[in-house]
């Protein structure tokens, strides 16, 4: 029982109460439960169920698998790829999110209906072309658009991203998505109305080339006539290897064995001819370096196989 006391007017307003009969003696007033109220953002509707969602998801990992797979191969250099979120938004909310300069694609997603956009922060994409141009793919301090060139160095490497995407959708959809165009201004592409409900997938790629955001953009209209279609089947362990083993058989390494080094004076050097001799550092005992992708990966001597030249490997690099 409360220990609450009554004042004057409480009591004279329960009183009241009771000879109007609106409070019997002896009954037990029970407390109004206040309605919990959600808020619902017009501007950000969630109409996308929840159930093709979670089917997305399984979708958007394998994608973040392939992706990072695929720039891997292509680079050369090793390139993470997780899936950070699955949004959705309106079409005007998605543009007017980027504010930095960015990367943005349009995707033909044919057979489907309307069109999707892929975008990769212009740093990335600058990484992207210094590696793919020898250099060691490091994102530069000062972020600027991209060139003519720079674009069709870039574009090639996405149309293969936006191609190994594509077969992840194989199991539900014959798809022959394409990028069409590439454009340094988000808000200039106008690929949908305002209003257009959008569903944005969000990867994050990290690795030695550093940190980059890649986001595929798919109309929820498009999304809806697939994914009620079928259910996706969770691929088995053993086919992942085979489709990794796959993928690192074809991928290409450059190899070099390094001999020996030296030091030579710019003037000794431009007047190197025929028969001149040059002396390395090392003792012809030394083992002789292996280099895989321009670091050394094993030790060891040089031979013959026939007539050709050979090399016997000793050890592993520390």
């Amino acid at each position: 029982m409360s220990n609450a006391i009554l004042s004057n007017q409480e009591v004279e307003a329960l009183l009241s109460a009771i000879e109007s009969g609106q409070v019997l003696v002896g009954q037990k007033i029970e407390l109004k439960k206040e309605r919990k109220v959600q808020h619902y953002d017009f501007r950000r509707p969630d109409k996308f169920p929840r159930e093709q969602k979670r089917r997305l998801q399984k979708i958007s990992e394998e994608m973040a698998k392939t992706i990072g797979i695929t720039l891997s191969r292509l680079l050369r250099v090793s390139v993470d790829v997780e899936l950070i979120a699955i949004e959705e938004f309106s079409y005007e909310v998605f543009v007017n999110s980027f504010t930095d300069p960015v990367c943005a694609n349009v995707v033909s997603l044919k057979p489907l209906t309307g069109l999707g956009c892929l975008t990769v922060d212009v740093g990335f994409c600058l990484a992207i072309v210094d590696r793919g141009l020898g250099g060691p793919g490091k994102i530069p301090q000062k972020v600027r658009p991209l060139t003519l060139i720079e674009e069709s160095v870039v574009g090639a490497v996405l149309a293969s991203v936006v191609e190994d995407i594509r077969l992840c959708w194989v199991k539900l959809v014959h798809p022959e998505w394409k990028i069409e165009k590439m454009d340094m201004d988000m808000k200039s592409l106008q690929i949908a109305p305002p209003t257009e409900l959008m569903i944005s997938i969000n990867f994050a790629a990290n690795g030695d080339m550093g940190n980059g955001t890649i986001i595929l953009s798919i109309p929820v209209v498009s999304l809806e006539m697939i994914m009620v279609k079928s259910k996706i089947e969770k691929m088995k362990r053993e086919d992942e290897i085979v489709i990794i083993e796959d993928v690192v058989r074809e991928t290409e390494l450059t190899s070099s064995v390094i001999l020996g080094t030296t030091q030579l004076m710019f003037h000794e050097l431009i007047n190197l001819k025929g028969g001149d001799v040059i002396k390395l550092d090392n003792k012809i005992t030394d083992a002789v370096c292996l280099e895989i992708g321009g670091k050394t990966k094993y030790l060891g001597k040089p031979g013959i196989i026939g007539k050709k030249m050979a090399f016997q490997v000793t050890s592993a690099s520390d």
